[in-house]
């Protein structure tokens, strides 16, 4: 006689096995973000981690420049363009959430006319049907930039989760932009310093001053 076993209750490990990779993706971006002054380097890690932990088919992170532009700072998963990948604020989605200071998400990529597919062009094969996910850099609650993502498509993915994981990825990537920001201020200021010492110096001791300006000195 067979019996058919009860449906086991899930343990510790299978319950906490999510929560585990989120804590490990966000120590690990930490770490990387924290461990070298190559900024660019290190958001290339940060979005390997993002892939490695928390399911990332695709990423990019851009970020805002001084002449207004939208540009990709790193990438991962896609296909390198010929050409500079560039936005402007308000264009697309990413350039909304550059211009809204707010993320937006899109459970199936596929039927969101707003993506430009500037960056690398989606596949359109219903297996592989993506959503999209895109969370502002801020700095002082205003957007520098912002880091997009596609996932594989899950009729039940919990985005409100899903979104506020990505936005404390993207707070991380913030505090090291406005490190390096500081970095940057920081050897701007001592080499004006050095070069107004240097302009000190030179009129202290110019040898005109040294020997005098008397008649009998300049004719000597």
């Amino acid at each position: 006689m067979s019996t058919v076993p009860k449906p086991r209750k899930p343990g510790p490990e299978n319950t906490q096995a999510p929560e585990i990779r989120r804590l490990s993706s966000l120590l690990e971006i930490s770490q990387a973000l924290s461990g070298t002054l190559n900024l660019k380097s290190a958001l290339h890690r940060v979005l390997e981690i993002l892939a490695k932990y928390n399911g990332a088919v695709r990423s990019i992170i851009t970020v805002l420049h001084d002449d207004g532009e939208l540009r990709v700072e790193a990438s991962d998963g896609l296909e390198k363009p010929g050409a500079p990948v560039k936005y402007r604020v308000g264009e697309g989605i990413t350039g909304r959430v550059v211009e809204t200071g707010r993320p937006v998400v899109v459970p199936r990529a596929s039927s969101e006319p707003m993506l430009l597919h500037r960056a690398s062009k989606r596949p359109e094969l219903p297996d592989h049907e993506l959503s999209f996910v895109c969370v502002p850099i801020l700095i002082n609650r205003k957007a520098i930039g912002a880091l997009a993502i596609d996932l594989k498509f899950k009729p039940d993915r919990d985005y409100d989760r899903t979104v506020k994981l990505f936005g404390v990825a993207a707070s991380m990537i913030a505090q090291a932009f406005k490190i390096q920001r500081l970095i940057e201020e920081d050897r701007r200021r001592l080499e004006d310093e050095n070069t107004h010492l240097r302009q000190e110096l030179r009129e202290r001791y110019d040898f005109s001053n040294i020997i005098g300006t008397s008649g009998p000195v300049r004719q000597m």
